[in-house]
This record gives C-alpha cells, sequence and structure tokens, in this order.
C-alpha cells in the first residue's frame, strides 16, 4: 500500500507528537507514515507549520532543565557538576594555579588531587 501524500489532520497529530520527543525528520516521517519527499513538499507550502515543528523539538530540552533544576536543590553535587559545565572557566577543572603572577606547573596527577580535595570539601 502507496504512503498517503496528503498532510492530514492525523498525519500533522502524529509528526507534532514525534517532535515533541525530538524525533529527527526522518523517524517523524516514519511514524506518521508519509514520506520525507511529502514531508519536504508540503513544508516548503506552509513554512509555519516547519516553524511549529521546530519549536516543538525544544520540549525534551525545556523538560530536562526543569528536572536538573529541581535535582539542583536536592543534591549539591549535581549543582556543582551544572556549574562546572556552564561555567567552564570558573568552575572547571582546568585550575589556574598561579603564585607571585606566575603560573604554577603541574602534573596531571597533582591536579587530580586538587580535584579529589575540592570534591571531598563539596561533600561535606
Amino acid at each position: 500500500m502507496a504512503r498517503p501524500v496528503e498532510f492530514t489532520k492525523e498525519v500533522v497529530r502524529k509528526l507534532e507528537e514525534a517532535f515533541l520527543l525530538d524525533c529527527s525528520v526522518e523517524e517523524a516521517c516514519f511514524f506518521a507514515d508519509i514520506s520525507r519527499d511529502t514531508y519536504y513538499k508540503h513544508i516548503k507550502k506552509e513554512p509555519s507549520l516547519s516553524d511549529r515543528f521546530e519549536e516543538l523539538r525544544q520540549a525534551p530540552f525545556l523538560k530536562a532543565r526543569r528536572t536538573i533544576n529541581k535535582a539542583i536543590g536536592e543534591n549539591p553535587m549535581i549543582a556543582i557538576d551544572y556549574m562546572r559545565r556552564k561555567r567552564k572557566k570558573e568552575f572547571g577543572d582546568n585550575l589556574d594555579l598561579t603564585s607571585d603572577g606566575q603560573k604554577l606547573s603541574t602534573t596531571p596527577e597533582e591536579r587530580a588531587e586538587v580535584n579529589k580535595l575540592f570534591n571531598a570539601k563539596a561533600n561535606g
């Protein structure tokens, strides 16, 4: 049986559902049982639908951010990890050890030991 070539309400609903899960266009088309050609032809005719699908693909990231932010309040290590990832220069593992304006050279083992001590202090 040939795939539908029209964007029915059901096809759009299935595409929206797939994009809410951050599916690729290929995955969404498979789920909606349409070809990629049909998808791209219709999107070209109706660009606002393309914008809508792209917006829906952001939903999982918003949900993940909410989950992370909730967990930050419950677990200090998650807060530290978050800061290390978001503010690498300030909170990252690349320590800038200086003395009298001169950068100190440290071995990877020494840096690991400093990080170990920092983590132990952070865990209380």
